[in-house]
């Protein structure tokens, strides 16, 4: 019996290097979804940042943007809000401070980590309730509860299936929920230290390399000897 019937994907850092995914990462995950196994992506990028750079969205049974706000489907070409979008007057606001560039996706925005003092101040200045998160040097601003965690949720009952049955490999700070989420969580060998502290696997190589060999081990024996070479499951939750 399968017992990780998921794979989900952070994008930058993960499957992709500088927005580039190589062909035989996307090779790789193709055997995966082969498998009968679906693929989620799980990324902070809006839908015109990522199509940019990545037009194979058909290899994913679901995608997760904007960091767990926006769920789309890609073989229905659906796309659904996952929570009420940041407050709008919280833009002027940044921008009078000086906040620039700014991002804005359809519920949240994004701006460089220097600023990240001063769109805290901006927040509690309108007195919203909203989250922020550092990414590798970038801000991410949310509405309250909106993660990664929450974004896969949904994908994953969008598609009826469970955390259980997912495994979820990812880099950066905003991977951290999804990872805990998961029934598995794994780093690539490239992932900030925070990130593999609570990880079950880390890959022995980065990014798309380290993705394809997680693909090929998911494939070969459903993680059995990835797991039994860290006793079971990862000792930072187990």
């Amino acid at each position: 019996m399968v017992r990780f019937r998921v794979l989900a994907c952070d994008f930058d850092g993960t499957i992709a290097t500088e927005g580039v995914v190589a062909p035989a990462t996307l090779t790789a995950l193709e055997r995966v979804r082969r498998s009968g196994r679906r693929l989620l992506l799980v990324t902070g990028r809006t839908r015109p940042q990522l199509e940019m750079v990545f037009a194979r969205w058909d290899v994913f049974d679901r995608l997760v943007l904007e960091n767990g706000a926006v769920l789309v489907d890609p073989s229905a070409g659906t796309e659904r809000l996952l929570c009420a979008p940041v407050s709008s007057r919280l833009e002027p606001e940044l921008r009078r401070r000086g906040v620039e560039p700014l991002a804005l996706g359809r519920a949240i925005y994004a701006a460089s980590g220097r600023h990240l003092e001063v769109i805290r101040e901006a927040i509690g200045s309108l007195g919203l309730s909203l989250d922020v998160v550092v990414n590798r040097g970038g801000v991410v601003i949310l509405p309250a509860g909106v993660s990664k965690s929450s974004g896969l949720a949904a994908a994953l009952f969008d598609i009826d299936e469970t955390a259980a049955a997912c495994v979820a490999v990812g880099d950066a700070e905003n991977d951290v929920p999804m990872l805990a989420l998961a029934g598995c969580g794994v780093a690539v060998a490239n992932a900030l230290d925070e990130v593999k502290a609570v990880a079950d696997l880390v890959t022995i190589r980065s990014t798309g390399e380290g993705v394809a060999q997680l693909a090929g081990s998911l494939v070969a024996d459903d993680l059995a000897a990835e797991l039994a070479a860290t006793g079971g499951m990862g000792a930072a939750r187990h």
